[in-house]
């Protein structure tokens, strides 16, 4: 049997005790200490240092030792100033199923996320709505400086994109259509394609990995430098002066910066018709004229609306509830974009879905 030697903590440890503890331990042969800390109520950081120094001697010694009766968070503290890694510790009860409970952990973290993001946007539209109305309730310049932000900054990179995807679109088109002789209707499938579908897809992608990003970065770091708090301590509404401007600036750059990408892609598509193919410019701009409706922009900017509510909402969400200092801001600009993206699919999906049981589909003429 191994022996084992019991040292009863008393409730003001110090660094006497410890060394008193230490010598009878040393005129004694012992292999293991049972240290029992029932009687310590409160533990303050002196006593942890000395409980910390005492084990080291142990340790020192090759005397193992055991800790029993010891609040979880000083276990820890003491490990770290061991230099010690905790062993991970996971009690699973006899009916826990691993997969049902992270399954409900998942659904109910996702419901929480869904009714703070709710109240959210109901005070955004509260101070959007009506702060115009109340004094120093809109900031107007600060919203001025968001959309060019959010909007010209953003010009360079959907411009460059929608090109490219015009010019794509457009040579995919004719390697199919000019087997049938029917090389014209390029001019028809970039223009619906564009302006329907790839034009708000693309322009809400990139708000969502530069625009929604910054916003999510920039009040994560307003989140843990404590702004946020002094703000509220002030008294001042952090959704009406923080979050509004950025809110609005996205509300109207993202379907500008759309009908941008529109105008771009289609001209990708017809630089590479009337110079590689040759088609004729006059009959290229009519086809594209007569392929596009009022109906099929609108059908365009209504993706872009709601492309812009899903990035204000989740970069804003996101950044507000950022924890964990630096690394925490990264894992939150992490997920706004990777939910952004995730939550754009689907609004494009339903309106699709939507568009398509309503009788609204590609129609060449």
């Amino acid at each position: 049997m191994v022996p084992q030697h019991i040292i009863h903590i008393s409730p003001e440890f110090n660094l006497a005790e410890g060394e008193a503890n230490f010598k009878k331990l040393r005129s004694e042969k012992n292999s293991h200490v049972l240290i029992d800390c029932a009687a310590v109520p409160v533990w303050p950081s002196s006593s942890t240092a000395f409980l910390a120094d005492f084990l080291k001697k142990l340790d020192s010694r090759n005397i193992s030792w055991t800790l029993n009766s010891i609040p979880e968070n000083i276990h820890k503290s003491i490990n770290f100033m061991l230099y010690r890694k905790p062993a991970a510790i996971h009690l699973i009860k006899h009916n826990e199923i691993p997969v049902v409970d992270n399954t409900l952990s998942w659904v109910v973290t996702s419901w929480h996320n869904i009714v703070a993001t709710t109240k959210l946007l109901e005070d955004i539209t509260f101070w959007t709505l009506l702060g115009p109305f109340f004094k120093h309730g809109f900031r107007y310049s600060r919203t001025l400086f968001e959309i060019s932000e959010r909007g010209m900054r953003s010009l360079s990179i959907v411009a460059l994109v929608a090109g490219i995807m015009g010019l794509i679109l457009a040579i995919q088109a004719a390697a199919q259509l000019q087997n049938f002789g029917a090389t014209i209707y390029i001019a028809n499938l970039v223009a619906m394609a564009i302006v329907r579908e790839l034009g708000p897809l693309l322009a809400a992608l990139l708000t969502a990995g530069r625009s929604g990003s910054a916003i999510t970065a920039e009040l994560g770091s307003m989140v843990a430098s404590e702004e946020m708090d002094a703000l509220r301590a002030m008294g001042v509404s952090v959704t009406k002066y923080i979050v509004v401007p950025k809110f609005v600036a996205l509300f109207i750059a993202l379907p500008c910066l759309t009908i941008f990408a529109d105008v771009i892609g289609i001209a990708g598509g017809y630089l590479f018709s009337t110079i590689q193919l040759g088609i004729p410019s006059s009959h290229y701009i009519d086809q594209t004229i007569q392929a596009i409706s009022a109906n099929d922009v609108l059908i365009g900017l209504t993706k872009s609306i709601a492309d812009a509510v899903i990035i204000a909402s989740i970069a804003v969400h996101q950044g507000l509830t950022t924890t964990g200092g630096a690394e925490g801001i990264g894992r939150s600009t992490t997920k706004s974009v990777v939910h952004s993206i995730i939550f754009i699919a689907l609004a494009h999906l339903f309106f699709t879905v939507l568009f398509y049981f309503t009788g609204h589909t590609l129609k060449f003429q």
